[in-house]
């Protein structure tokens, strides 16, 4: 830094530290000017940065000491990566928020959330789902999904988060998503696809092959879809509009070895 002026507007964050029962969080960051004022005299605007990791004892529980109970049970596992906003380090400014997220987290159980409550965990659980289609596999949803991993990758940009690997394996079903959500105004545009366990293996070969280079739709009509008793079975959909009343939309594809023909882009939502 040149000189006492610059010093002035860069405060770093060397260590930062919480411990509690349900987890810990380790953080360093910095928040600094992040260029010159358009007014002589103004004060420069300035963004705040925070890399972290959290290591989760227990994810139901820290939610409900952060002011969310009965919206997941269990869960272990690790959040980590950077964000960054403009303005107060104190107060995350959503339309500026850009960052990575990783996640990776096992053994939990999303539970059913009352409206206006953690709605963002009300997407992850799928819980739109049931309450819109009548499905074969209701049970999986209804009183929220359980899963032995959640693991994906999150990029925001200007408040809106968007991942191509989002994965949640079950004992009955894997849950593949793709999309974006926008964090301050409450909305998404989600893919979705939930593949049953029909014989030993079939979930957990579509979680762990899943190919976030080609896409959620090539990655389908390449691994999936040529298996005639799993794409009998496997459902995808779309999922638009507000966290609070999402539309839900059942996305039909040709099944079987025609799968390959199929361009993703051009799957139609089914007929209410």
């Amino acid at each position: 830094m040149s000189s006492a002026v610059n010093r002035a507007r860069d405060w770093q964050l060397a260590k930062f530290n919480i411990t509690t029962p349900e987890a810990q969080l380790t953080a360093t960051g910095h928040w600094a000017a992040v260029a010159a004022p358009a007014t002589r005299g103004a004060p420069s605007p300035r963004r705040a940065v925070m890399d972290f990791k959290l290591q989760i004892a227990d994810s139901g529980a820290l939610l409900a000491r952060l002011g969310t109970p009965k919206a997941v049970r269990g869960g272990k596992g690790q959040l980590s990566g950077q964000i960054a906003w403009q303005g107060s380090p104190f107060a995350l400014d959503y339309p500026s928020l850009a960052g990575q997220i990783n996640v990776a987290v096992d053994s939990g159980q999303f539970l059913k959330v009352e409206p206006g409550a953690a709605r963002l965990l009300g997407v992850l659980s799928l819980q739109s789902l049931p309450r819109r289609l009548s499905l074969d596999f209701r049970d999986l949803f209804q009183e929220g999904f359980a899963f032995d991993s959640l693991t994906g990758d999150v990029t925001i940009a200007q408040g809106v988060a968007t991942s191509n690997n989002l994965r949640m394996r079950g004992v009955q079903a894997a849950v593949l998503m793709e999309g974006s959500a926008d964090i301050a105004r409450e909305t998404q545009d989600l893919r979705v696809v939930v593949v049953p366990e029909i014989n030993a293996g079939t979930a957990a070969l579509a979680y762990a092959v899943i190919n976030p280079a080609i896409g959620l739709g090539a990655f389908l009509a390449q691994a999936i879809l040529k298996k005639p008793l799993t794409a009998a079975g496997t459902r995808e959909f779309q999922i638009s509009g507000p966290w609070a009343d999402p539309k839900v939309e059942r996305v039909e594809r040709k099944f079987g070895e025609d799968a390959l023909a199929v361009d993703p882009a051009a799957s139609a939502p089914a007929a209410k």
